[in-house]
């Protein structure tokens, strides 16, 4: 930045210095030209009364004709950027319109006067860019929030009436039900329950990670990551939602231990699972591998060949609130799955990507720190 302010400084002074020497040589002119033709040739000489006043209007006349020149050369930009500053803060992002003064040529040039000012006025156009972005964004924020309210709001309501109807069911004095129905009510009522409990649990991790200031709290304990995405992939095929997906895990290496947050990563990597199964139709094959990818780095890749996402949903899959309208489940998801599993990456100091196409499936590529060792607090 100090580089553009210097160079407005110095061609602002030139011109300045030059325009005050072309103001005094248009006066000198005006004087000799006043005094040594035009007031001769009308009869006006040293001794006549009226001669003091006229020389006196020549240099008035003089100054505003130098006062009119440097206005437009040097107030017209500056009105022009004060215009458009005054225009971003009320939400115009558009540059003023002059009538008079055209500020770009044909070939979009600046013309001679604004190029006085062109780092502040291409800095503005920057800044008016980035005010538009961030208000669209903003808009889309507000937009996708009112989405998710709706779509949270019956998420919450539809496993509590799965709840309220099995339980009245099962107080029903009316009807005797055998220890089979009893056992498949109950089960269901377990499983909206445990789904409820997801449903909170990512809201209130949401609202801290929704905090600048917040840090999710990392707590590395070395253990074997074969031996836990193995459990994992068993939790996950045991899960009633994922019982028709073809869910395997494949890697070359026996033992890897490393250090890792066990419950953390664990609610990362199955919520990147649980989505492959909720946005895809049965019968989807998804596979989970894991191998070194450096010696000091661990690569994990979920792949599943199902219906795969439009480029729009790819780009905002990991945003906050985004919720994914290929959904093959009852249960649409929070929209804040994805956002939390990246955010639990990163505070593991990972990286995670994704790619996908349509019709062809999806790809999670995670990389993790190889930790052989964590000193003791």
């Amino acid at each position: 930045m100090k580089g553009p302010k210097m160079k407005v400084k110095l061609r602002y002074g030139i011109h300045f210095i030059l325009g005050f020497l072309a103001w005094l040589l248009s006066m000198a002119f005006m004087t000799i030209l006043t005094t040594e033709i035009i007031l001769p040739v009308l009869g006006i000489t040293a001794d006549n009364t009226n001669y003091d006043l006229f020389v006196t209007l020549t240099f008035v006349v003089n100054i505003m004709m130098c006062s009119i020149v440097f206005s437009w050369y040097f107030g017209g930009p500056l009105w022009f950027i004060m215009s458009w500053i005054d225009n971003l803060t009320k939400g115009k992002y558009e540059a003023p319109v002059t009538r008079k003064n055209k500020v770009y040529t044909k070939k979009h040039k600046l013309r001679r006067p604004y190029r006085l000012y062109k780092e502040v006025i291409d800095n503005i156009h920057i800044l008016a860019d980035s005010l538009q972005e961030a208000e669209l964004e903003r808009k889309n924020m507000e937009e996708s929030k009112r989405d998710w309210i709706a779509g949270i709001s019956h998420d919450l309501k539809t496993p509590l009436t799965y709840i309220t109807g099995y339980t009245a069911l099962l107080m029903n004095d009316e009807y005797i039900w055998s220890v089979e129905e009893q056992q498949s009510f109950l089960l269901e009522v377990h499983n909206k329950s445990l789904h409820l409990e997801r449903l909170i649990q990512d809201l209130n991790l949401s609202l801290q990670i929704e905090n600048a200031t917040f840090q999710i709290p990392i707590h590395l304990k070395s253990g074997n990551l074969i031996s836990f995405i193995e459990n994992l992939i068993t939790d996950i095929r045991n899960n009633p939602n994922s019982a028709e997906y073809k869910i395997s895990f494949h890697t070359e290496e026996k033992t890897i231990m490393t250090s890792y947050d066990e419950r953390l990563l664990y609610r990362a990597l199955q919520n990147l699972l649980m989505n492959a199964v909720i946005h895809n139709p049965a019968g989807t094959e998804i596979k989970l591998t894991l191998a070194f990818k450096n010696d000091s780095s661990i690569e994990l890749i979920i792949f599943d060949n199902g219906v795969g996402m439009r480029p729009e949903t790819l780009k905002n899959i990991f945003t906050k609130y985004y919720r994914g309208s290929t959904t093959h489940a009852p249960e649409f998801g929070t929209g804040l799955g994805m956002a939390i599993a990246k955010q639990l990456i990163i505070a593991h100091n990972g990286l995670i990507s994704m790619d996908s196409e349509l019709s062809k499936g999806t790809i999670v590529y995670i990389t993790l720190p190889y930790i052989k060792e964590i000193s003791a607090d």
